[in-house]
C-alpha cells in the first residue's frame, strides 16, 4: 500500500504533516491535523491494531472481536477515543480513511463529535481504503475536542482520521502527496479565464509597474506640502487634495499603532469590542508604506499584523457578514502581493495566508468554489467575486493558480455579459443606493486588471451608469427615489446625498471629467473607511466639472431599465437649492425584473419641485434590523406596487406573495436562480420614446415621451395595459412643468376593479373627484402639485392616510385597510415616506377603462402659487384624448395599438402659438389639416418616437390622417 512522505507535504493546504504519536497536536496557524487510527483510546484493547507490512512501520486497527457479523447497538459497542487540539476557530471537515472486507458484513462505523449523539458513517465501497466526510462538522473553536468511533460492523477497519479547515477539500484515495494548488480541485463547470495576471512578479494587485507607485508616493508629498486648511474647502479644486491629504493622515496613524495590541472600539452598547477594521486597515497601510518606501520593517510590521488578525477569534466569530470576512480575504491577498519579497523564505507564512484566504472564502455567502448566489442581484453581485476573491487569485497567481482559475473564471463566464447590458442602459436596476453600492465593484474588478496591465476587461461605456444618478439629483440635495433607499436614513435634510466610491472610481478610470466633478462635490460624505481606495485610484490633478449646466436636461436609461427623467434646469453646481426653480420627474417603465432591492413599480412616476410632489412612499432602513429587508412593511407595503403611484388591479383571489397581503399589485419575482431564469424576466416592453422637441431639442427639449405595455408585469388579471407619460418643460420659472400620464387598460373580467394611485407627504385636498392638490411647506420647502383628473368621467378619488394607515393596504377579505407601519432609524434623515395617497376609480365595472390625468407643479405660496388652466380633449369614446395648458396641447392614442387610421379632434380658442404634440401613432407619413383648410401639416412618424409635432395658430376642428388617404 503506497504510504504518505511526510517530508513532501505542504505546511498549510496539504493536510498530513509530521505529527507526533498519541492525540496529535496542530502546529501554529496550522488549518489540519492528522491522526493516527492506532493512537486513539480504548478500553481493554477491544480495538486491534494491525501492521500494514512486515516492517511493522505502518497500522491500521479493527475491532478485536473479527468473527462477528452483526449490527452492533451503538450504546454497547467498543469505543475508540481521540483528543485534537485547534489553534484557531474556523469550518472544518472531519474524514476517517476506512475499509470495508464486503458491504454486507463490514461497511459501517458510529462517530460522534463532542459529545453529541452518535450517527451511522457509512462506508461506499469494498475491497479499497477510501476516506469518508463525516456528517459532524462545521465551525469548531479553538481548543480541545474529542471524536469518539464505535464500530458498527466488527469487520470494518480505520487507518487515519483528518481535520481540515479546507471543508471543500477531498483527500485522495491513493494517499499521494497533495500540493497546495491540488489541494483546490477545479470546478467542471468554470471555464479557463481569457485574461491570466502576469506571473512571476509582485506587485501585481491594485499596483503593479514601478510608475504606478512612484505617482502615488509624488501625490502623497504634494498634498503633504499643499497649505490646506484643516477642514473641507469650499474651493472645488481644492477639496480632492484636502480629502487626499485626510485620507493619508488617518492611514499614517492607523500604520502607526502598536503592532502588539489588537485596536478595540466601543459598539452601539457602549462594550469594548475588537476593532477589525482598524486592525485590517493598520496592516495594508504598513504593507503600502512598503511597497513606497521600500523599507522592511513597515513590511515586517504589515506581516506581524495580518497574522494577529488572522488569527484572531473575531477574524472567524465576528466574520460573520460577507463584507467583513471580505476585508479578511483582502487582507491576505494584500500583505501577501505587497510584501513577497519578504515571504520568499517563508513559505510557512505565505501558506498560512492561503489558507486564512480559503477558510474565510468558504464561509462566505457565495462560498468557495464562488458557486453559490447568482451574478445579477444581492451579495453575490457584490464585492465577494468581484473584490476580495478576485484579489487572493491575483496575488496567490504563481503559486496556487486554482484560485484565480476559479474566480476569474466564474467573472469572465457569468459577469461581464448581464454587465454590459446595464452599461450600454446607462443605469442600474438596483435604484439609487444599492445600484451605487453594486456598481462600484464592477468598477473595482476593471480598476485590478488595468493595475497589472491586462485591462480593458470591461468596454468604456462602464462609466455610463451613475448618470442616471446625476439626472436624478434633486435641488435638495436629495435624490428621486428607486428601489430600496437607504441613504437618506443617515443623511439629514439638506444634506446632499452620497455614494462618492461610484464616482470616483470610473471617473478616474476612464478621466470622466463630469463624474469627477459630482465626486468632489460628494466628498463631504466620503468614509474613513475608503481611504486605502482614495490614495490608490483617485487623482486630483485630472479635470473636473464644476457644473451640469451643459448637459442635456432630459435623459433615457433603455433596457434592461426603461426609465426616462427630465428636467427643467439644473442647480448652480449643482449644490442644494430647496427654492431652486428647477422641477424634476421620473417616469419608470421598469423592463425587466431582477428582483431583490427592485420593487413592484412598473409605470411608476414622481414629481419633484420646491419638495417631494409625487413620491415613492415607504421606508426601507426602519428602526431595528426587523424593519428592513422582507420586513412585515417592506414586503407587504414598500416594495408592493401600492407604495407606487401605479395601477391596482383587484383579483380578490389572487396570492402575490405567499403568506402576505394582496395590494392589488404587480405579479412578484424572486432573484433570478439561473441565466434562463433571467431570460423570462421582461415585464414590460418599450413601445415609443423620444425625448425633443422645439429649437433646442437635443439640450432643453419641450417635451419628453414614453410609452410602454405593461401587462405582463400583472398576473393573468391584467389582459392589456399601456401606460404613457409626457413631461412638458414649459420653460416658464413661475410654472416650470406639467406631466400627463395616459393609461389605457383591460382586465381579464370586469370585477377587478382598477385604481390609479397618486402618493404624497402631507394630506391631499380632493375638490369634486376631479382636482387634486398636494402642497409642501414643511421643512421650507414651497412646492404644489395640482392634478386634473380628466378620464375617467365616471369616478370617486378617495383619500388614505393620516395616523395609523400611512401605510395601509386595502384587504379584500376584510374589506379593511391593514396599516404595515414604519419609522425612520434615525431622528436626523431625509426620509420621505409620505403619509398619503389618493386613490383613483372608475364608479362601474368594466373591462376596459382610460385613465388621463394632467399634473403641473408651482409655488405653494406667493405670487406665482395659481395653477394654469387646463382644457380637456376628447372623451372617453374618441380615438385621440389629452389636454391643453400653457402653450401646449398633448393628444394621446386612446388605445393599446397605435393608431393607424384617420382621427379628428378639437382644439380649443387661444391667442398666439400652441405647440401641438400628438403621440402613439403607427410609423409613417401622417397629415394634420384644419377643418376650415387655412392649415396643414405633413409630417414622417418613426416607429420608436410614434409623435408628430407641430404649432398651430387657430382653435377648431382638425383631422389627422395617414398620408396616403390624406387628400
Amino acid at each position: 500500500m503506497t504510504r504518505w512522505n511526510p517530508q513532501r507535504l505542504a505546511l498549510a493546504l496539504a493536510f498530513l504533516a509530521p505529527q507526533p504519536a498519541l492525540h496529535a497536536q496542530a502546529a501554529p496557524t496550522r488549518g489540519e491535523t492528522i491522526i493516527e487510527a492506532e493512537d486513539g483510546v480504548t478500553a481493554d484493547n477491544a480495538w486491534k491494531k494491525i501492521a500494514f507490512d512486515a516492517d511493522a512501520k505502518q497500522f491500521y486497527v479493527a475491532p478485536l472481536n473479527v468473527s462477528q457479523r452483526n449490527t452492533v447497538d451503538n450504546s454497547s459497542a467498543p469505543e475508540l477515543s481521540y483528543t485534537v487540539e485547534l489553534d484557531h476557530q474556523a469550518n472544518y471537515a472531519i474524514w476517517v480513511k476506512a475499509y470495508a472486507p464486503d458491504l454486507l458484513t463490514a461497511n459501517s462505523f458510529f462517530a460522534a463529535l463532542d459529545g453529541q449523539n452518535y450517527s451511522a458513517q457509512y462506508i461506499p465501497k469494498a475491497g479499497e481504503w477510501v476516506w469518508i466526510k463525516l456528517g459532524q462538522s462545521g465551525s469548531l473553536p479553538a481548543g480541545q475536542h474529542t471524536l469518539k468511533i464505535k464500530y458498527r460492523r466488527s469487520g470494518v477497519r480505520l487507518d487515519r482520521l483528518l481535520f481540515t479547515s479546507l471543508s471543500a477539500y477531498k483527500p485522495g484515495a491513493d494517499d499521494a502527496a497533495p500540493t497546495v494548488d491540488s489541494a483546490i480541485p477545479l470546478p467542471p463547470n468554470i471555464p479557463a479565464p481569457p485574461v491570466r495576471p502576469p506571473e512571476h512578479v509582485h506587485p501585481r494587485l491594485f499596483l503593479h509597474t514601478a510608475d504606478q507607485i512612484r505617482r502615488i508616493a509624488d501625490l502623497r508629498d504634494k498634498v503633504q506640502a499643499m497649505n490646506l486648511p484643516t477642514s473641507l474647502p469650499a474651493d472645488p479644486a481644492l477639496r480632492e487634495y484636502w480629502a487626499l491629504n485626510q485620507a493619508w493622515k488617518r492611514l499614517q496613524a492607523a500604520a502607526d499603532l502598536p503592532e502588539a495590541t489588537f485596536p478595540s472600539m466601543k459598539d452601539k452598547d457602549g462594550k469594548e469590542v475588537p476593532d477589525c477594521a482598524t486592525a485590517v486597515k493598520s496592516a495594508q497601510a504598513n504593507a503600502l508604506l512598503y511597497l513606497l518606501k521600500d523599507k522592511a520593517d513597515y513590511g515586517e510590521k504589515a506581516l506581524s499584523q495580518a497574522s494577529v488578525y488572522l488569527n484572531h477569534p473575531v477574524c472567524y466569530a465576528g466574520a460573520s457578514d460577507a463584507r467583513t470576512q471580505g476585508n479578511a480575504l483582502l487582507l491576505s491577498a494584500t500583505v501577501y502581493d505587497w510584501c513577497f519579497k519578504l515571504l520568499t523564505e517563508k513559505k510557512p507564512l505565505r501558506d498560512f495566508l492561503v489558507l486564512r484566504y480559503l477558510e474565510q472564502a468558504q464561509r462566505m455567502e457565495i462560498g468557495f468554489p464562488p458557486l453559490k448566489q447568482n451574478q445579477f442581484t444581492s451579495h453575490g453581485s457584490e464585492a465577494q467575486l468581484l473584490r476580495d476573491q478576485l484579489s487572493g487569485g491575483i496575488a496567490f497567481y504563481d503559486e496556487v493558480p486554482n484560485i484565480y482559475h476559479i474566480t476569474a473564471g466564474r467573472l469572465f463566464h457569468k459577469y461581464i455579459e448581464p454587465r454590459q447590458a446595464l452599461y450600454q442602459a446607462g443605469g442600474h436596476h438596483q435604484g439609487d443606493s444599492y445600484g451605487a453600492v453594486r456598481y462600484m465593484w464592477d468598477v473595482f474588478a476593471e480598476w485590478m486588471y488595468r493595475r497589472m496591465d491586462r485591462g480593458p476587461v470591461f468596454e468604456r461605456n462602464q462609466q455610463n451608469p451613475p448618470s442616471q444618478w446625476i439626472y436624478m439629483r434633486r435641488p435638495d440635495g436629495q435624490l428621486m427615489r428607486d428601489g430600496d433607499s437607504f441613504v437618506g436614513s443617515y443623511t439629514g435634510l439638506r444634506g446632499y446625498w452620497a455614494a462618492p466610491p461610484a464616482f470616483m472610481l470610473p471617473g478616474a478610470l476612464y478621466n470622466n471629467a463630469t463624474l469627477r466633478g459630482e465626486f468632489r462635490r460628494q466628498l463631504v460624505g466620503w468614509e474613513t473607511a475608503d481611504d486605502l481606495w482614495l490614495v490608490l485610484f483617485n487623482d486630483p490633478d485630472l479635470p473636473a466639472k464644476s457644473g451640469l449646466e451643459d448637459l442635456p436636461l432630459s435623459y433615457y436609461a433603455s433596457a434592461p431599465i426603461g426609465m426616462m427623467i427630465a428636467r427643467t434646469g439644473w442647480t448652480k453646481d449643482n449644490a442644494v437649492q430647496l427654492d431652486s426653480p428647477v422641477a424634476v420627474a421620473t417616469m419608470k417603465l421598469g423592463l425587466t425584473r431582477f428582483g431583490n432591492h427592485q420593487h413592484l413599480d412598473a409605470g411608476h412616476f414622481q414629481l419633484y419641485y420646491k419638495g417631494g410632489l409625487a413620491i415613492d412612499s415607504g421606508i426601507y432602513a426602519g428602526v431595528d434590523d426587523k424593519h428592513e429587508y422582507n420586513s412585515p412593511h417592506d414586503r407587504n407595503y414598500h416594495k408592493r406596487t401600492v407604495a407606487h403611484n401605479a395601477m391596482l388591479v383587484m383579483d380578490k383571489s389572487e396570492v402575490i406573495i405567499p403568506g402576505y397581503a394582496n395590494d392589488g399589485g404587480q405579479r412578484h419575482l424572486d432573484e433570478p436562480g439561473s441565466d434562463e431564469d433571467m431570460a423570462q424576466r421582461v415585464v414590460s416592453t418599450e413601445l415609443h420614446r423620444q425625448i425633443g422637441g422645439g429649437a433646442e431639442a437635443a439640450s432643453r427639449p419641450d417635451y419628453s415621451y414614453l410609452k410602454g405595455n405593461l401587462s405582463k408585469a400583472y398576473s393573468a388579471k391584467v389582459r392589456d395595459y399601456t401606460r404613457a407619460f409626457v413631461f412638458l418643460n414649459l420653460k416658464n420659472d413661475a410654472h416650470p412643468a406639467a406631466l400627463l400620464v395616459h393609461d389605457r387598460i383591460a382586465a381579464s373580467h370586469p370585477s377587478f376593479g382598477k385604481t390609479w394611485l397618486l402618493h404624497s407627504v402631507g394630506k391631499p385636498e380632493v375638490s369634486d373627484h376631479t382636482v387634486t392638490t398636494i402642497t409642501r411647506t414643511d421643512n421650507d420647502y414651497n412646492g404644489k402639485l395640482v392634478n386634473h383628473t380628466l378620464l375617467p368621467s365616471d369616478r370617486s378619488i378617495a383619500i388614505v392616510g393620516g395616523k395609523d394607515l400611512e401605510y395601509a393596504v386595502f384587504d379584500p377579505v376584510s374589506e379593511t385597510y391593514v396599516n404595515y407601519p414604519q419609522a425612520p432609524n434615525r431622528a436626523n434623515n431625509s426620509e420621505e415616506g409620505g403619509s398619503y395617497r389618493i386613490e383613483l376609480r372608475p364608479k362601474y365595472e368594466r373591462e376596459q377603462d382610460s385613465f388621463l390625468n394632467i399634473m403641473q407643479v408651482l409655488d405653494a405660496s406667493g405670487p406665482a402659487s395659481t395653477p394654469l388652466p387646463t382644457v380637456a380633449l376628447g372623451g372617453e369614446n374618441d380615438a385621440l384624448v389629452g389636454a391643453t395648458i400653457a402653450d401646449r396641447a398633448v393628444l394621446f392614442a386612446n388605445s393599446t395599438e397605435d393608431l393607424a387610421s384617420s382621427a379628428s379632434f378639437t382644439l380649443p380658442a387661444f391667442s398666439g402659438e400652441l405647440k401641438v404634440l400628438i403621440t402613439a401613432l403607427a410609423p409613417g407619413n401622417w397629415s394634420v389639416v384644419a377643418e376650415d383648410g387655412a392649415f396643414r401639416f405633413d409630417g414622417p412618424v418613426s416607429a420608436q418616437d410614434g409623435t408628430l409635432y407641430f404649432s398651430v395658430k387657430s382653435g377648431g376642428r382638425y383631422t389627422l390622417r395617414p398620408l396616403a388617404t390624406a387628400p
